[in-house]
């Protein structure tokens, strides 16, 4: 009798926009759909929908999941609040500002906490749905005898639960450099679908192995697929080799296997150009060609749960609320005015970027400098000449600030950028640093669709991997190739340890908001410095608020390591808890 397999989010012919309710996970849900795995092994159109239902759960809303507003809906979602809300680097004023814990990785050891159960929730589900499509298959045969289709829906499948797993490593895992040389235990290995929950503690080396292995048979299998599955078009939610490489090369990179992520990095990138001026300044609304894997573009049966309403400069909810996204200070400094990405971020800088404009309304560097508030904080009123508002926002900086976003919108849009999700409309003022780079669509629900991987991404991967491995003309060539088409004045001159921390700046500056930041920090195994606002002592200032100021030393939590939950150990008798080390 033909078993079924349990597609999240996905009927055979009809898929489901929402999804906030479907799924299962290993710990406490039933799955709801099913289609049989003849269909999925000799249709096309069931082979799409259950790699369709894969790609869905990395948009999917988790309705359990959510404290408050911020309800958890996605691989975009996740990179922000724990790449970019943990991040020294970056403001997300619904982070920030309005949950104040969010920013606070103390939450991260609490087993019971949200902090703790949303990645684990949302990378088991990708595991799970991965495995039911791979119990499809007809695993008694080899790769060999496999049809195309078959090819095509293995390959997608062992790609998203690597992926899955690389999240989960991230978070739960040591950096390798405390892992024992891979000799610690830190997750539950899962490979199988329906298999018993109970299943022992695995060690970071089993886990490394056999995604390397996954991810090698997927890179060889997506060699075999029907023609117009290996074009993909716009379909960028389906993996492909590329794809496969790419994680390949950031699974490598968390291993420290320098030479792995040095190669695969290479290889995932090509035919795939940088994203020229017009391109970065475009709003990240359309795709572009050098991106990757990306989102399906539409609203993602989420709606306003997605990545715009919220933190899109011009968002639903940054327009409703006021709180923007801003670059730190002291990452914000380090741009050079003739760099594009300056033009992203509203600063004094802009003065230089948009002179007429500025002279015209009397608008200099120093007002940027003037803070009114008693208390230093991340939203700061920024005073000028010219007549100042009730609010204590100043005139001649609120129009500077929406004629500007008049020029600087994107290439993709008709209308101009609303500035009132730019110039937040509270008592605090703006920050500095405030950004331009991820705009809203203008179908009702502000969408926006960051890609989940790009060439830029792999291109700095590769430059920090070439470095450790002693290669520095490839690492430097790396960096000169990017700069090419971001800064026409840039010239490399960094050696040396130098030439590492300028590959790490660039990786700031260029992949800022997409979510690497905190993961990034957490395997260079640095301190997070939030600094605060000196007016005496700009250059050495932050712009976190003063009661989020604070250092993270690399040991803290443990290594900046979450909780893995606590149900995972009450439903799951076979995982000691004391292996861990926690």
């Amino acid at each position: 009798m033909k078993k079924n397999i349990f597609i999240s989010c996905a009927l055979a012919l009809g898929m489901l926009p929402v999804i906030s309710s479907c799924a299962s996970d290993y710990l406490d849900e039933e799955p709801l759909t099913g289609i049989s795995d003849y269909t999925v092994n000799e249709s096309t159109v069931g082979a799409e929908a259950a790699v369709t239902g894969l790609a869905k759960q990395m948009s999917r809303q988790f309705a359990g999941l959510k404290s408050g507003n911020l309800n958890a809906s996605g691989e975009i979602f996740f990179r922000t609040v724990y790449g970019e809300g943990l991040s020294p680097d970056a403001n997300f004023g619904e982070i920030t500002n309005y949950y104040s814990n969010s920013t606070n990785p103390d939450n991260f050891r609490s087993m019971d906490d949200w902090w703790a159960t949303w990645m684990y929730r949302y990378a088991y589900s990708i595991i799970n749905e991965a495995n039911n499509i791979l119990s499809s298959v007809a695993l008694d045969k080899p790769d060999s005898e496999l049809s195309q289709n078959q090819c095509w829906l293995k390959a997608c499948s062992l790609t998203f639960r690597a992926h899955a797993y690389y999240r989960l490593m991230q978070v739960y895992g040591p950096r390798w450099a405390d892992s024992d040389n891979g000799n610690a235990y830190c997750l539950v290995l899962r490979l199988k679908s329906a298999e018993e929950n109970n299943h022992p503690l695995n060690t970071c080396n089993e886990v490394y192995d056999q995604m390397y292995s996954d991810l090698k048979e997927a890179i060889e299998l997506f060699k075999n697929v029907p023609e117009e599955k290996a074009s993909r078009g716009t379909s960028l939610f389906y993996p492909d080799g590329s794809v496969a490489k790419g994680i390949l090369a950031r699974m490598a990179l968390l291993k420290n296997d320098y030479q792995t992520a040095q190669q695969m990095a290479h290889e995932a990138r090509q035919g795939y150009p940088l994203m020229n001026a017009d391109e970065i300044l475009g709003g990240f609304l359309n795709t572009c060609k050098g991106w990757m894997w990306a989102p399906a573009m539409d609203p993602l049966g989420i709606y306003y749960w997605g990545f715009g309403p919220h933190y899109a400069c011009n968002g639903h909810y940054v327009n409703s609320w006021g709180y923007t996204a801003s670059m730190d200070w002291n990452l914000y400094r380090q741009m050079k005015v003739t760099d594009v990405r300056a033009k992203l971020f509203f600063g004094p800088m802009t003065v230089d970027i948009a002179p007429e404009l500025a002279q015209e309304l009397g608008v200099t560097k120093e007002d940027f400098y003037t803070v009114k508030t008693s208390t230093p904080r991340a939203s700061l009123s920024i005073t000028g000449t010219g007549e100042t508002p009730a609010t204590e926002m100043n005139l001649a900086m609120l129009k500077f600030i929406r004629q500007y976003g008049n020029q600087v919108k994107s290439l993709y849009r008709k209308n101009a950028i609303d500035p009132k999700g730019i110039y937040p409309q509270n008592k605090y003022g703006m920050s500095i640093g405030i950004h331009y780079k991820f705009q809203g669509s203008d179908d009702g629900y502000t969408s926006c669709f960051p890609p989940f991987m790009r060439a830029e991404e792999m291109l700095l991967t590769e430059a920090e991997a070439a470095y450790m491995n002693n290669d520095m003309t490839t690492a430097g060539n790396c960096i000169k190739e990017l700069m090419a088409v971001r800064d026409d004045s840039y010239e490399l001159t960094a050696t040396g340890s130098d030439l590492l921390a300028e590959i790490k700046l660039q990786r700031k500056l260029e992949l800022w908001g997409e979510g690497f930041s905190w993961y990034d920090y957490k395997r260079w195994n640095e301190v997070i410095d939030r600094k605060g606002w000196d007016p005496n002592n700009p250059d050495n200032s932050g712009f976190w608020p003063s009661k989020y100021v604070r250092t993270f030393d690399p040991s803290f939590m443990s290594g900046w390591r979450a909780a893995i939950p606590e149900s995972e150990f009450r439903y799951n008798k076979e995982a000691d808890q004391s292996l861990l080390g926690l």
